[in-house]
């Protein structure tokens, strides 16, 4: 079984946004595609802004993840968000998560980047253990949201 990363471009915007979809629908949010394939293209056209992958077993898409860039005097300047991680739910539980955090962290590594952060949902205890293994600490302030 290989498992590999392949970062994503114009050309893999169906296959994310199907994707997208189904972590989603997994994870109960709305999902609006007209919304998602606009800030999917901005993250693959601005790589300032971040940058999508594709999850592949044995050239097969898995999943898929993205990872954002932001700013905080907090977090010693720029510092990346784990905004999505999908893995289908067939290919669960092979340490695919592992993998993807341990790539994301060298990829932060190499940008200098001294923190990087995560979400996740109160009842995704299967995410939120992955996260503490892989050395993710809850933070202790709540993240608020207000749309504008």
């Amino acid at each position: 079984m290989n498992v590999h990363f392949q970062l994503a471009s114009e050309r893999d915007l169906l296959r994310l946004l199907e994707l997208m979809r189904e972590l989603y629908q997994h994870e109960a949010m709305n999902f609006d595609e007209e919304v998602a394939r606009s800030a999917l293209k901005k993250t693959l056209l601005d790589s300032t802004l971040g940058s999508a992958y594709l999850i592949l077993l044995d050239e097969q898409p898995a999943g898929y993840f993205v990872l954002t860039f932001c700013f905080s005097l907090e977090f010693h300047g720029k510092f990346a968000l784990l905004d999505e991680i999908y893995v289908r739910k067939a290919l669960r539980k092979q340490k695919m998560g592992t993998k993807v955090i341990e790539f994301v962290e060298g990829i932060c590594k190499k940008m200098g980047i001294k923190a990087l952060r995560l979400e996740v949902g109160e009842e995704n205890q299967a995410a939120q253990s992955l996260y503490g293994a892989t050395g993710f600490q809850k933070d202790p302030r709540y993240l608020f949201t207000k749309w504008l």
